[in-house]
């Protein structure tokens, strides 16, 4: 199984690049992910101060940077977090980016919400295993219904996807199936 590593230093523009107060701005972004990953606010605050006051397209990459957070580091700790930084960047862009406040409260939210890293790793092994070719979708006998050509050519219909192409894992336990079993009756009987 091969990892992927990241990009080569040389092709990163960032390394190139140093804040008002000479930081290369890739040190920023590292400094940035790490110190959310810690939980340590202080300097993580730091280093978006940084990265918004070297120039636009630094505080973009910024935002950028965030909403990976969200996802890569906060993950299922904070479901909902990638929808907040989605509104805080658009409060953002509303004031022509000088609304620094809004970064100040991403990435203290960021930093003190519950980690959770398992969707990146998720990601990470599903794109090793895939294409290196150990593993490959499997495509189940319940996913051929009636939305698929196969399960068309079966004589699948709009019974066994009620019946059976539905049906849920985990469903809320107080689930009402009053219109599921008229649907269902109406598929028996026909048109």
């Amino acid at each position: 199984m091969t990892l992927m590593n990241p990009p080569l230093h040389t092709d990163d523009p960032y390394t190139r690049m140093l804040s008002p107060r000479g930081v290369p701005v890739d040190q920023l972004v590292s400094v940035l992910q790490k110190e959310i990953r810690r939980g340590r606010v202080d300097n993580a605050v730091l280093a978006a101060y940084e990265m918004h006051t070297t120039s636009p397209e630094v505080a973009a990459h910024l935002w950028r940077r965030l909403r990976v957070i969200a996802v890569e580091d906060v993950g299922m700790g904070a479901p909902l977090a990638p929808v907040l930084l989605r509104e805080l960047r658009a409060d953002y862009e509303a004031s022509g980016g000088t609304d620094w406040m809004q970064v100040v409260h991403a990435v203290r939210y960021l930093a003190t919400a519950p980690k959770d890293r398992t969707s990146a790793e998720h990601a990470d092994y599903v794109r090793t295993v895939v294409d290196s070719g150990e593993l490959r979708v499997e495509v189940p006998d319940y996913a051929l219904c009636v939305h698929t050509r196969a399960g068309r050519e079966l004589g699948r219909g709009l019974r066994q996807w009620w019946e059976n192409g539905a049906r849920v894992a985990d469903e809320h336990p107080g689930a009402d199936h009053t219109y599921r079993d008229e649907l269902i009756r109406r598929a028996e009987v026909g048109p």
